[in-house]
């Protein structure tokens, strides 16, 4: 009998623990597996706004994909998954390829709404495209540009936090434009109104109560108004790809996956579905927040094993017991500041301080360091930081 093949598209943060235990996973259910992604390295969200604030270099706050594969044996394909033929059971490449399976296990991510209007801008989801932007503030030097971050969520206000602290790009000036009357409206009041006085107070503008439309290459169309920028940064929130409903899945209005609390899409048991693409019963409001994805990884590693043991013993997959996702009750936080101290937020409480950058750091170099050969990364964070960022 031919080995029973499993594809793991998007190496996500969900997928990880799924694509660091490939090799045992192969030889405990005979199969194969294949990687499939679009990008060779994976980008920690956790660490990512730091780097934009310098205090980390792009090795540190990146995974390369490659070498996971090469240790669990795991066949890579670069390329960008754009179906899902589940009559065939092959996902779709952008090439025209087709990459067949028995189980299928996505993870890649959301996408933001609104860009096909922000074309010229650089989107936060899928986050790879945020290494646009660290080109732009590198080159930007000490010259006089204009930054428009597009969102005031917490995405959008912890990279103007920690932009706005950098001290290379003292000429930078920075607009963040929100729809609502607050920034971080999804986080305790105070943490809004922190962020708000600060950018404010190193000279950042801060537009509350205002959309934009989109924006091209001559700025952000806002009503009746063009705001010129020679960068926007579209952080506009999550929507589902279109993959999983033009495959005839559930989606939610947001073009989520609905899946099972094992994460299972609840019309094919050989189709999981993790991170900020599933909609997870029971879970549906859950923010599309990294803790979350990286909770999942466990399970998806754990459920996918469960399937192919099932269709190795020619049950249905859709039919077996799963072991359910279960989310922190209250979902922790942390958010960097461009300062040496961090946020720490759960539900309605909210605290700042030194010690919480230091469990940041810490805290994020252990979730990296578990995926990546590589000598530890450490933090830049040195005296002349501190002493430039006060």
């Amino acid at each position: 009998m031919s080995p029973l093949r499993l594809l793991i598209v998007g190496g996500g943060h969900a997928s990880l623990p799924l694509l660091g235990h490939a090799r045992r996973l192969a030889e405990a259910e005979g199969a194969t597996v294949t990687l499939v992604s679009d990008r060779s390295e994976l980008w920690y969200s956790g660490m990512t706004p730091e780097w934009l604030g310098g205090v980390y270099t792009q090795t540190d706050v990146t995974i390369p994909l490659a070498p996971i594969c090469e240790r669990e044996g795991v066949r890579f394909v670069q390329a960008r998954a754009v179906g899902l033929d589940r009559d065939a059971r092959e996902v779709v490449l952008a090439d025209g390829r087709r990459e067949p399976y028995d189980v299928v296990a996505f993870d890649i991510g959301a996408v933001n709404p609104g860009r096909a209007d922000a074309e010229a801008a650089v989107w936060t989801k899928p986050l790879w495209r945020i290494e646009a932007l660290g080109r732009f503030l590198d080159e930007a030097g000490g010259a006089r540009r204009h930054l428009v971050i597009v969102g005031g969520g917490a995405a959008g206000t912890e990279t103007a936090l920690n932009v706005t602290a950098r001290p290379d790009l003292h000429r930078l000036s920075v607009t963040v434009l929100e729809p609502g009357q607050r920034l971080c409206p999804e986080l305790p009041t105070r943490v809004g109104a922190w962020a708000a006085e600060t950018l404010r107070r190193r000279g950042a503008t801060v537009r509350l109560g205002t959309r934009a439309e989109g924006a091209d290459a001559g700025g952000v169309h806002l009503p009746g108004e063009v705001l010129p920028a020679d960068a926007v940064l579209w952080a506009t929130g999550s929507v589902g790809p279109p993959l999983f409903g033009d495959a005839g899945l559930s989606v939610t209005e947001r073009g989520l996956a609905r899946v099972d609390v094992g994460l299972r899409s609840v019309d094919d048991g050989r189709v999981f579905v993790a991170g900020d693409s599933a909609s997870v019963a029971g879970r549906e409001a859950l923010p599309r927040i990294g803790v979350h994805a990286v909770k999942q990884g466990p399970v998806l590693r754990e459920n996918v094993a469960q399937a192919l043991r099932a269709l190795g013993a020619g049950q249905d997959p859709a039919r077996i017991p799963l072991r359910p996702f279960r989310p922190y009750p209250v979902a922790p936080l942390l958010l960097s500041t461009g300062e040496p101290s961090a946020w720490w937020i759960a539900g309605p409480v909210a605290l700042k301080s030194r010690l919480l950058l230091r469990l940041k750091h810490a805290v994020d170099r252990r979730w990296i360091e578990r995926y990546r050969s590589a000598d530890t990364a450490g933090s830049r964070w040195d005296a002349r930081h501190a002493a430039a960022r006060g």
